[in-house]
């Protein structure tokens, strides 16, 4: 039953995106905010992966245990939904940011 007992192992498989550093929309030229824009879709769209992985396991470690007739430690779990949701507030502040950047930017340049 080891497979199903460390709470650490809950997200083993999956690796949590790391957030882009926030650009300064008042300082940037169009060509960064255009890059941060990318990196912050490239982010989004790799922590959507990250959080999919992590229920998925999390999913298959809940069906392991049924079929081995064992309880999976709720920790596990509890672990799972933590990093889904300290991800998901990585995922809200970023683009904020990004958002704050972009209207910074519009200000300091307008057409």
């Amino acid at each position: 039953m080891l497979g199903l007992a460390g709470p650490a192992l809950a997200d083993a498989a999956c690796t949590r995106p790391e957030a882009p550093a926030p650009v300064d929309g008042t300082t940037a030229t169009m060509e960064q905010l255009l890059a941060a824009k990318a990196a912050v879709t490239t982010f989004i769209t790799a922590s959507d992966a990250y959080q999919t992985c992590v229920l998925d396991d999390l999913e298959a470690r809940k069906k392991a245990a049924k079929a081995a007739r064992a309880k999976l430690d709720p920790a596990v779990a509890k672990a799972a939904d933590a990093g889904v949701s300290e991800n998901q507030v990585d995922k809200e502040r970023v683009g904020q940011a990004f958002n704050t950047a972009a209207k910074a930017y519009k200000a300091a340049h307008p057409s």
